[in-house]
């Protein structure tokens, strides 16, 4: 246990740090969004925990193995790491489909798909995390709903796609806006 309860961004990863491939095993389909790392960067240098929590369906589904979401998490920590300097500090991914899953150990429901905040819960306890004091960034509706599942006050940034219908507390044009916006915030508290 920490002496004051850390804060974090949790953030979102297809989409919001990378470019959405779809169900995405092969680590070299990877493509930062630009400013991305910085971004990262800046939640370094602000004293935030950068913490990525991504749904991974395609487990369930049997198109991509446990295995190659952590080489693909390994791919998006080291570009990150390379192209600005910037360091993730975890990964949390939910292999699970409800309903439409191929492998019978991950198809069930569960308390870590978005919209449920399972992992952000788990990354709280296990990082001593003050969820009301932390962030989410993603780029769907159940980014926003994860975030308020795992505490309602912990503030939420939407970035523009196809599943963003505009529940985030704040829209922003970038995971880069977004941390702007943090900083403008973390300066006032």
């Amino acid at each position: 246990m920490t002496p004051f309860p850390r804060k974090a961004v949790f953030i979102d990863r297809d989409g919001t740090i990378n470019h959405q491939v779809g169900y995405c095993g092969d680590p070299a389909r990877i493509v930062l969004i630009d400013n991305a790392a910085r971004a990262i960067a800046r939640i370094n240098e602000m004293g935030l925990l950068a913490v990525v929590v991504t749904n991974q369906s395609a487990v369930a589904r049997g198109l991509i193995t446990e295995a190659q979401v952590r080489r693909v998490n390994s791919e998006v920590a080291l570009k990150v790491a390379q192209e600005a300097g910037a360091r993730i500090d975890a990964f949390y991914y939910c292999p699970h489909h409800p309903t439409e899953g191929n492998v019978a150990e991950f198809t069930r429901q569960c308390d870590c798909r978005k919209p449920h905040g399972g992992m952000l819960r788990k990354a709280a306890k296990e990082f001593d995390i003050a969820l009301e004091e932390s962030f989410m960034v993603g780029d769907a509706d159940i980014d926003h709903q994860a975030a308020k599942d795992a505490h309602p006050e912990l503030v939420t940034f939407s970035l523009p796609s196809t599943y963003n219908h505009g529940l985030g507390d704040v829209q922003v044009a970038s995971l880069w806006q977004a941390v702007e916006q943090i900083s403008q915030i973390m300066a006032v508290r």
